[in-house]
């Protein structure tokens, strides 16, 4: 059986694989769902002290902590960026990485460089204070549109310390780690993930496309789980 560490992405906590662990655990697999500093039931962290290195430790040392390893990688959304930091840092402990609906970077890109005139946005937003949090998203942007699923997740969602998405990235290389696959959530697609997916198919990953909107481990966790777990 496999361990799984799953890690969410922007706005999120570990609460939002609440659906997809049960599932995992059941099957036999080891599961964590380590929550990111500043976010879910950490959100009273300063944001002044989160930035992307942070989450990347955040992740990092719950591997070393946890003494995990040959671990299966999950990473939703802005967690792609967080992924390839631990994978810089330590893909000896890392079996197998999945991307779902993810951001890919480039060596030294912050998630600014994927967001469109957001990116100049959120600059201006930190010069004026840099302890600023950026909104959740909607949730329907994110394809969640069931009342129960939204009155589920709403009140979970945190705002976002802004330095997570003005870091640059570092030096990424994800082809340490052979075994890769990318889940694509295409109903609705998201354009603001073309490039990532662009980048995964130039770089021959294996891709699943699902029919769900991007929050896909809220609306459609067996479907998650059996992706994850193949």
């Amino acid at each position: 059986m496999a361990t799984f560490v799953l890690v969410h992405g922007a706005w999120h906590g570990a609460w939002c694989w609440d659906r997809v662990a049960p599932l995992l655990t059941a099957a036999g697999h080891r599961v964590t769902t380590p929550t990111l500093s500043g976010l879910g039931e950490r959100r009273h962290d300063p944001p002044g002290h989160v930035r992307l290195d942070t989450h990347i430790d955040d992740v990092t040392e719950h591997l070393w902590f946890h003494d995990l390893e040959d671990v299966v990688l999950v990473a939703h959304s802005y967690a792609g960026f967080v992924a390839a930091g631990v994978v810089a840092r330590a893909h000896e402990r890392i079996g197998r990485l999945v991307l779902l609906d993810g951001f890919v970077p480039a060596t030294d890109e912050a998630m600014t460089h994927h967001v469109g005139e957001r990116g100049a946005q959120y600059r201006a937003a930190f010069e004026e204070d840099p302890d600023w949090r950026i909104p959740p998203a909607p949730l329907h942007a994110l394809g969640v549109t069931d009342p129960a699923d939204v009155a589920w997740a709403e009140p979970r969602l945190t705002a976002q310390p802004v330095r997570t998405y003005l870091e640059p990235a570092g030096a990424i290389d994800l082809r340490v780690i052979a075994n890769r696959l990318y889940i694509a959530c295409t109903a609705p697609r998201l354009p603001v993930l073309e490039e990532s997916r662009s980048r995964v198919r130039a770089a021959g990953w294996p891709v699943a496309e699902l029919a769900a909107g991007h929050d896909a481990m809220v609306t459609h966790p067996r479907e998650i789980a059996d992706l994850v777990a193949g």
